[in-house]
Parts: C-alpha cells; structure tokens; sequence
C-alpha cells in the first residue's frame, strides 16, 4: 500500500505520544517508519497467522492493523501495559488506513472517469457511491516527459500535489501523468498556469526533470473531466509548432492556435504559398524570419526590437522597408502584422504535422 506524506505524518503523531519507541512495517518488514531507520525485519510465522493478535518477541511486542493485507507495529518491551498500548495503537492505525483505503476507491473512479470508462449515466450513482462531489470546478493538467518513466515520479507530484481532498495525481502512460485540480477559495481557476509553473519547478528542483504540461479547460461536473484530459493532451500537440521554447500550454487561452490547427492542410498550403513562395524565398532568410519574430515578440516597437536584437534602429527599418517593398506588406500596422503572422503560423503547423507522420 503506497503511504502518502499526510498518512505517514498521522500515524507518526501517534506514535509521538507513546512514551517507548515504536515502529511500522510493511508486509514484507521493511521499516516505514521512523523514515530514517532503513532496515527489514524477519516476521515471525505466528504473527503473520494471526496479525490482529499482540505477538510478544523477546523483548519486542508486535501486532498487524486490522486490514486485509495488514501493516505491521513493533513495540519496545513485552509488559501488559506495552500489550494493551499495541491495541490501541493497532486500532488507531487501521482507522487512519480505512480512511487511506477509503480514498484509494475514489482515485479508483476518478481514474475511470478520466479514462472514458464509466457512462454519463452511471457517474451519478458511483459518485454518490465514493462521497464525490458532481458539481464543482475542476480541469486536468497533463504532463509529458520525454524519457523518464512517469511511476518514478509520480510519489514526488502525489505529496507535492495532493493536498486538497479533491485533488488526484494519476500515471497515464509511461511518460506522462495527470493532475486533477478542484479549485477552491485557495486557488481560482485564473491561477491555473501559477500552478502549472510551480509543479514545473517541483520536477526541476526534487527530480532535476523538465516536462510540457497541457491545461485542459476548466468544468464544472464529473462527467467533464475526461473531456478535460482530451484537452490538455491537444493543448500540447497544438500549441507545441506555434511556441517551441514554452513549456505550458493553456487549452483554454489558445483560440487561435485551435483555429489554424483545424484548417485544412491544403487550405494552410495555399495561404502560406502566397506569402512563402520561390519569389520570397532569399528575403525570409533565418536572420530575416529573426528579425521579424523578434519585432512581433516586442509588440511592433522599433526600438526595442533594434535594442534586443543588438542592431541600429535604421537597420531595422530598412528590413521592414524591403519586407514591405517585396510583398507589399508593412509590418509596422497591426493588420498587415497579423496578416504575415497568421501565415507563417500556417507553415510552422505544416512542418510540425510532416515531421509527425
């Protein structure tokens, strides 16, 4: 059974207020905790016959919880008063276990929901089922790594990312894993990318891991969230040609991005032809298609594009002349900035889709 940090501060609470060391085991007696204590216990054969039973060894008395696949407690001494803390301790324990079991079965049906598997229809009785909430604002983050396998980091993002009751951190592949966020006076909706970027610096900082992580819209029902998952995977695969050096992507804030990926192919090569063609092809040299990205990153302003690119600002104009003199479009006005931009976003999406498939 995976402990997570909040379970494993709960039963070490318990274990604080005993006045004799004590210790949890798993099944196979490995040490859990003290979490510094590294070592495998041999289980005696009697205990692991009657685990709910106080077993005394030697100078050690030992007890399981009461689950069907129980942990185990170790207690310094053998009296009656150390046989009847075990008890206690034993009860205590396997309620805070219950309570852990107890959401496993709801990250069991979040999962499902997430995966497509379970009806619209049907939401509504399992929920009620696990005491899930239905209505509530909830969306998916996705996040994609290129080579490590996601089950190595997924108990690093589960304390990092679960503390909210409605929260769920999930492994859906090799390489990627996916948060549900349920968002609550904490954090709104509006601070979802804030988010993102925090667990982009969680991976760096505790895993030394960088990822692309997709943000799928924002719902309001259970019945959505697979809907949102499908939406953070195409805000990856979508905003990727568009904005190659970004590492988060908000489905959501993404309306034009969505709008040229849905242009036909042949629709997308015609348009960006008549910009892009053997006629242009020695003005956008990769100095040029420089110039121009940085003076659109800039927001047309001259002087700062000339100031970032380390160019006079005569240099500048004259570039954008010779743009305006051989296409006839002036990418000091917004229209004719937009215009150049959209069709060049055509051919990036088309380069993208080749190397693709």
């Amino acid at each position: 059974m995976y402990l997570n940090q909040h379970t494993l501060a709960k039963i070490s609470s318990v274990f604080s207020l005993l006045s004799m060391p004590a210790l949890l085991l798993d099944t196979d007696g490995q040490v859990i905790l003290p979490e510094d204590y590294h070592k495998q216990l041999l289980l005696p054969e009697q205990l692991l016959a009657s685990p709910h039973e106080p077993f005394i060894n030697g100078a050690f008395t030992l007890i399981g919880t009461t689950d069907p696949e129980p942990m185990y407690l170790c207690f310094s001494g053998n009296s009656e008063e150390v046989i009847s803390i075990a008890k206690i301790c034993s009860q205590l324990i396997s309620s805070i276990l219950r309570e852990l079991s107890q959401d496993s079965g709801r990250e069991t049906t979040i999962r499902r929901i997430l995966d497509g598997e379970i009806d619209a229809s049907d939401i509504l009785v399992v929920a009620n089922d696990q005491q899930l909430k239905i209505e509530a604002e909830r969306c998916v983050l996705y996040a994609q790594f290129s080579s490590v396998p996601a089950e190595s980091l997924i108990g690093i993002l589960k304390d990092a990312f679960s503390e909210n009751e409605g929260d769920y951190v999930f492994e859906v592949g090799r390489h990627a894993i996916a948060i549900v966020k349920e968002f609550n006076d904490d954090l709104e909706p509006g601070e979802i990318e804030q988010y993102a970027m925090a667990l982009c610096s969680t991976l760096t900082t505790e895993a030394d891991q960088s990822a692309l992580i997709g943000i799928g819209g924002v719902k309001h029902s259970l019945i959505q969230l697979h809907e949102s998952l499908i939406e953070a995977k195409k805000a990856i695969n979508i905003g990727l040609p568009f904005r190659p050096k970004q590492q988060i992507f908000n489905y959501s804030g993404m309306v034009l991005e969505r709008f040229l990926y849905d242009i036909p192919e042949d629709s997308a090569v015609q348009f960006h032809q008549t910009l892009f063609n053997k006629k242009t092809a020695k003005l956008f040299s990769e100095e040029m298609l420089n110039t121009i990205e940085a003076f659109f990153d800039n927001s047309l302003n001259l002087s700062e594009t000339a100031r970032k690119l380390y160019i006079h600002r005569n240099t500048l104009v004259y570039r954008l002349d010779k743009i305006q003199k051989i296409t006839g479009l002036d990418l000091r006005t917004f229209d004719d900035a937009m215009t150049f931009k959209l069709l060049m976003l055509m051919g990036k999406l088309r380069k993208d889709k080749k190397q693709r498939y």
